[in-house]
């Protein structure tokens, strides 16, 4: 079993945000899937950035504006954002409060993300 702490002492910059990889533990480079925690104080945005591996991002609390290619989407708490492998996206902390989201990413290997 493996026990990871979750807490805002556990964030460090990342991704033009405060983020926390939770699983692989010690870096991204050692495992092909993974499950982050990103926080976004008021105002903030992700850096626009893309990687080879699909990902979803759930919004545990917040509200966004979720840009993914060409398409842009208000985003709030109890929603899930799948990011096709390859496309650019950013999100944009539009509330008063803290987004916070948990993001996990897979290689296209793995399954399709448009099931």
């Amino acid at each position: 079993m493996l026990v990871r702490q979750i807490g805002d002492d556990q964030l460090l910059p990342g991704y033009g945000v405060r983020y926390q990889q939770i699983y692989p533990h010690g870096g991204e480079d050692l495992a092909d899937w993974g499950v982050g925690r990103a926080v976004l104080d008021r105002g903030d945005a992700t850096d626009e950035h893309a990687h080879p591996e699909h990902e979803i991002f759930l919004i545990l609390s917040g509200r966004g504006d979720m840009t993914v290619g060409t398409e842009q989407q208000p985003v709030v708490a109890g929603q899930a954002v799948v990011i096709p492998a390859d496309t650019p996206h950013r999100l944009v902390n539009t509330g008063a409060d803290p987004l916070v989201l948990l993001s996990v990413y897979w290689p296209p290997a793995y399954g399709r993300f448009d099931l």
